[in-house]
């Protein structure tokens, strides 16, 4: 039973872990000078971006009996299409995600996972000028042998910094709270609930950096994050319940001035929490990368 219980966790974790230019339509920013420049998201040019995302953590879990290991990843590219939204909200952002693979092994229980997993379903979200996102439909996971696989989550966290409404100078710092909230429906455990988190992140802007020639401004962050799964089996499992994880943050983003986009973003996690396993209280303890790249 306490297989059944790894999707939770790793639900758990990713959520915890989890979520530039102008004004929209002209994504062009100028340097962080002495008067400061507004940070705002538009359609940028040309409209479609490409990036390669990879998520790593590897957890530890300790129940009262034993103790082991566990590691996941999962990696994707994904190619998101920006247009004004109709309702001048802000950006509608269509995606479609591709060479999806994840994985998930323990030193007691081998691989979980088997096969290739199976992307089905749009990826759209409306992406608002400071960088909040208001999900509308993501994409399914599944697999034909029936193994549980890893939910597929956008990072939004490590793809959108969020700008506060004034100008930023270099060495300006700005702090800011995200709340999510997912359905957790893991057929493959036989287990339904939700998944919420709440991350409280502070952002420092550094300032130019030069990578490959190109000029990149190079924002830091650091932050808390609380997520919250609550897992209910109608079959009475011992292994649903409540898990509470904590994660702390830590990374940077290169911001692309001339397209407002983050060209690359990388997050190192760790976290620890609580959950159910085999009908006894169980900690664990996680540690991972979360990393974005530009491709075109």
């Amino acid at each position: 039973m306490l297989a059944r219980a790894f999707p939770v966790a790793a639900v758990a974790l990713l959520v915890a872990c989890a979520s530039g230019g102008p004004a929209p339509g002209d994504p062009s920013t100028a340097a962080a000078g002495a008067g400061g420049v507004l940070f705002r998201y538009g359609v940028p040019t040309p409209p479609t971006a490409t990036y390669e995302i990879a998520d790593t953590m590897t957890m530890i879990i300790t129940t009262p009996d034993m103790e082991m290991d566990m590691a996941m990843a999962n990696a994707s590219t994904v190619t998101l299409t920006h247009s004004a939204d109709p309702d001048g909200a802000g950006i509608s952002v269509s995606g479609t995600v591709s060479d999806y693979s994840s994985s998930m092994s323990s030193s007691a229980f081998g691989n979980v996972t088997a096969g290739e997993p199976t992307v089905s379903g749009e990826l759209e979200f409306v992406l608002g000028p400071l960088g909040d996102v208001e999900m509308v439909s993501t994409p399914e996971v599944s697999q034909a042998d029936g193994m549980p696989v890893i939910p597929y989550l956008l990072n939004t966290d490590v793809l959108f910094p969020r700008f506060p409404e004034h100008p930023l100078r270099v060495g300006d710092t700005w702090a800011d709270t995200v709340t999510s909230s997912a359905d957790l429906d893991d057929a493959a455990a036989g287990l339904t609930g939700t998944v919420t988190g709440t991350a409280i992140t502070a952002y420092t802007l550094v300032g130019d950096t030069v990578v490959d020639g190109r000029t990149y401004q190079k924002i830091t962050l650091s932050g808390f994050s609380e997520g919250e799964t609550t897992a209910e089996d109608p079959g009475g499992d011992p292994a649903a319940g409540d898990d509470i994880t904590t994660s702390t943050l830590e990374g940077f983003f290169l911001w692309d001035a001339d397209r407002g986009l983050v060209a690359f973003g990388e997050l190192m996690r760790t976290s620890e929490g609580s959950m159910m396993a085999m009908g006894a209280p169980s900690t664990m303890t996680g540690a991972g990368p979360s990393r974005v790249r530009l491709v075109n």
